[in-house]
C-alpha cells in the first residue's frame, strides 16, 4: 500500500491521541496491519472534513473514520468483521452507532463542559498560547461546545440526566460483554474498536467526572478495554 500518514490530536493520559475517533483508527490500523505515520495536529479545521482524524493517502486528504477504515479495508483486503454471522455484524453496527452517536455526546459534555473537564481544556489551553489569551480562548471552547451539544439534544438536560444517560449506555456495553472476551465474537469487532476510542479516555483521563468514574469502578470492563489495547493483527498485510 501507498504510504499512510494519520493526523490526530496530541496524545495524553497515556494514550496516543486523546481524540476518541483518532484512537478507533489507529487501533483498526494496528489490527489490520498497515503501517502509518502519525502526524500531530490539533486545529480540525485545517482537516478536509473541519474534522479530527483525517489521513493522507495517494496525494488524497480523507476525513471520518467510517469513509477511512472502508477505503483501507478494501485496498488492503482486511475485513476485521469477515468471520461474522450477519446478526453478529448488525449487532457490532448497532453497538457503534450507539456509542458514535449517543456516547459521544456525555465524553463531550465530560471532556468539555463539566467543570473538570473544563479545567483540564484551559490548562491545555494555557500551554498553547499566553494568558490571559488562554482563558478566554478556553472559555470560547466550552462555549461552542456547549452550543453544539445543546443542538444536538444531550445539553438540554440536566447534569444528573446526561450522567444518567451515559451511565444506561455503559451498562449495556458491561450486559453485552458479559463473560466473553470481546463484545460480539472470540476477537475484536468494529464495536470493540469503537468503544476502545469513546471509552478508554474516560477510563485513563485523572479528572472526576460522573461517567468517568463510573467507568473506573468496572473491572470486568476495564480488563476487556486493556485487551483490545493489547490486541495485535494476527498477520502482517503485504504493504
Amino acid at each position: 500500500m501507498s504510504e499512510l500518514t494519520v493526523f490526530t490530536f496530541s496524545g495524553d493520559w497515556g494514550l496516543p491521541s486523546t481524540g476518541p475517533f483518532a484512537l478507533k483508527l489507529i487501533k483498526w490500523l494496528e489490527l489490520a496491519g498497515i503501517p502509518y505515520r502519525q502526524a500531530i495536529e490539533n486545529s480540525p479545521g485545517k482537516g478536509p472534513k473541519g474534522k479530527n482524524p483525517w489521513i493522507e493517502f495517494d496525494g488524497e486528504r480523507i476525513g471520518d473514520t467510517e469513509i477511512i477504515i472502508e477505503l483501507l479495508a478494501r485496498r488492503s483486503g482486511f475485513n476485521i468483521e469477515a468471520a461474522l454471522s450477519p446478526e453478529q455484524r448488525a449487532l457490532s453496527h448497532a453497538v457503534r452507532r450507539m456509542l458514535e452517536e449517543h456516547f459521544h455526546q456525555v465524553l463531550e459534555w465530560e471532556l468539555f463542559v463539566h467543570p473538570n473537564g473544563a479545567a483540564y481544556i484551559g490548562e491545555l489551553a494555557a500551554k498553547m498560547v499566553p494568558k490571559p489569551l488562554s482563558t478566554m480562548a478556553a472559555s470560547v471552547f466550552s462555549g461552542r461546545f456547549r452550543r453544539q451539544l445543546h443542538a444536538r439534544g444531550i445539553a438540554r438536560h440536566s447534569d444528573e440526566i446526561i450522567a444518567a444517560k451515559g451511565k444506561t449506555d455503559v451498562d449495556a456495553v458491561e450486559a453485552l460483554l458479559g463473560e466473553k472476551l470481546f463484545l460480539v465474537a472470540d476477537r475484536p469487532s468494529m464495536a470493540d474498536v469503537s468503544a476502545y476510542g469513546l471509552l478508554m479516555p474516560m477510563a485513563k483521563w485523572p479528572m472526576r467526572t460522573p461517567v468517568a468514574d463510573d467507568i473506573k469502578r468496572r473491572p470486568r470492563l476495564l480488563a476487556w478495554l486493556d485487551r483490545i489495547a493489547d490486541a495485535k493483527a494476527e498477520q502482517r498485510l503485504a504493504a
